[in-house]
């Protein structure tokens, strides 16, 4: 018993050393370099947008414009803890404020990225060798290699390493006055500014035997992993009943015989593009998939979950007109002397906690407020892995569940007073203690977590940003108090004990 009591000690000691290195201002190998506070504590960026109605006149406008928001809002805030403020303006124009942001560049970019996932395969001749950019400089070619497919041509940097590697170098269409030639922002390009590409390949859509193109929109899921074999970051995808048909015949018509022990082609490459950038071009080594792939490239575990969410968010219904109406940087709502007083009240309150603690209880309040030490870090660490924002109704259902984890230590002391009273050792004492004081514990912590999924609930269905917060950090909060008063708690109390130099701990705690 003693041996598996020294045993969690040190997994309790290894655990704070840890969420304190985490909680550290100091930037850690999880890249975070602080909490990320709300709109009302920091302040942001601001952005008016007003979408383009103009070529959708029978378009349903009032559903388009809820649709925009639930893509930005799942876009930007996917587990529901960013707390943007993110609504309508009027007829067609949405406001996005996003907490934390110092760049406006970047919060454009976040709303703005469109999210086109699409498949396509290299174009071939007809006698089966792989079409590439030089097919199509010459000036008399007016029409496309494979005519069969209509579509247009993509053309990206596949010679250069790193991160130029997959970008996009032009966008072929065929035209009444021929074959043009676009950048990526729509100008169009001179033949002769292409001739560095000419080796690059010509890439076209990917299709089923139907004609119906591989898109993003026939994805159901797609999750950030690593991968076993390489260790690396991917992003797993699974189709809808369409996808994994059309995905199991482009596999059927372009996998390599040899398997995965053959030689990298091309020819059986399925190209994976996002925005008409290629991201991988894995060749495809089996006749039939299931349903299921995976995208792999160049990622980090960031990279590949903001891939993973932006791929379940999908494309807007309709485009956003560039750049927005209104962009500034926004200080906080609050202002600095609120702020201020906010959290000099709550450091007070926590002080009066600890002193009542110590005053009431002597050396069993030491050993609550050790493990409250050891709460605070868990929860703050959590926090900011996730990452959660803190704004200043998240902050009180951090403060409030502190208040609950002190309620949890209260119970179990005073059922283990009530042992010592009845003759019961020190030892049988503590553990009789928890043993009766758990199931109130766990009762009261159970109806505070109902009450968080509820509160979370109205807020994701009605907006209420800050009630979300709320109740985020006060169930995170209340969970880890569980775990402290059951775990942490008993822990020291045992360790002191044991210790053979305290043997009269809770007897001088006794009133």
């Amino acid at each position: 018993m003693a041996r598996r009591n020294s045993l969690i000690l040190l997994i309790i000691i290894v655990l704070f050393a840890v969420t304190v290195w985490i909680v550290l201002p100091a930037t850690s190998a999880l890249g975070h370099s602080g909490m990320q506070l709300g709109l009302d504590l920091v302040g942001g960026v601001h952005l008016v947008y007003q979408a383009d109605f103009s070529g959708n006149t029978t378009t349903d406008q009032q559903a388009a414009m809820d649709r925009v928001i639930l893509t930005i809002k799942k876009r930007i805030d996917s587990f529901g803890v960013t707390e943007p403020v993110i609504q309508q303006l009027g007829s067609d124009r949405i406001l996005v404020e996003l907490p934390g942001f110092t760049d406006i560049d970047a919060a454009k970019s976040l709303v703005e990225q469109t999210g086109f996932l699409e498949f396509r395969e290299v174009e071939k001749k007809y006698d089966g060798s792989l079409v590439t950019l030089a097919d199509y400089l010459s000036g008399n070619v007016t029409n496309f290699v494979d005519t069969g497919e209509t579509a247009n041509r993509v053309f990206v940097d596949q010679s250069s390493q790193g991160s130029k590697y997959g970008q996009l170098i032009a966008i072929m269409t065929k035209t009444n006055d021929g074959l043009i030639f676009t950048a990526a922002n729509g100008t169009i390009m001179d033949r002769d500014s292409l001739k560095n590409y000419s080796t690059d390949s010509s890439w076209i859509s990917a299709r089923g035997d139907d004609g119906t193109a591989l898109t993003g929109a026939l994805l159901s899921d797609a999750q950030p992993n690593i991968n076993t074999t390489t260790n690396k970051p991917e992003v797993d995808i699974s189709w809808n009943d369409t996808g994994t048909v059309i995905f199991d015949q482009l596999a059927a018509r372009m996998h390599n015989p040899a398997g995965s022990g053959g030689t990298y082609d091309l020819k059986y490459a399925l190209g994976i593009f996002l925005d008409n950038n290629l991201i991988s071009a894995p060749q495809l080594i089996e006749a039939q998939y299931g349903g299921k792939g995976s995208i792999s490239g160049s990622f980090d575990i960031s990279s590949a979950t903001d891939l993973a969410n932006l791929l379940k968010s999908g494309s807007l219904p309709v485009q956003l007109i560039k750049p927005p109406l209104f962009q500034e940087k926004i200080s906080a709502s609050l202002g600095t002397d609120s702020l201020n007083l906010s959290l000099r009240a709550g450091l007070i309150g926590i002080g009066l906690i600890i002193l009542f603690m110590l005053a009431y209880y002597r050396s069993l309040g030491a050993v609550a407020v050790a493990a409250l030490c050891v709460y605070g870090a868990i929860s703050m660490a959590i926090f900011k892995m996730i990452p959660v924002t803190l704004t200043l109704p998240g902050i009180a259902g951090f403060i409030i569940s502190i208040g609950m984890a002190v309620d949890a230590n209260i119970l179990i002391f005073e059922r283990m007073k009530e042992e010592i009273k009845l003759g019961r050792t020190l030892e049988a004492s503590v553990s009789e203690g928890f043993r009766r004081a758990w199931p109130s514990i766990r009762d009261s912590n159970v109806s505070t977590f109902i009450t968080c999924i509820i509160l979370f609930w109205f807020g994701n269905t009605f907006g209420a940003s800050m009630v979300k917060g709320f109740a985020i950090t006060l169930f995170l909060g209340v969970a880890v108090s569980m775990f402290t008063a059951v775990f942490v708690t008993q822990t020291f109390l045992n360790t002191l004990i044991r210790s053979g130099t305290v043997k009269k701990l809770l007897h001088g705690s006794v009133k």
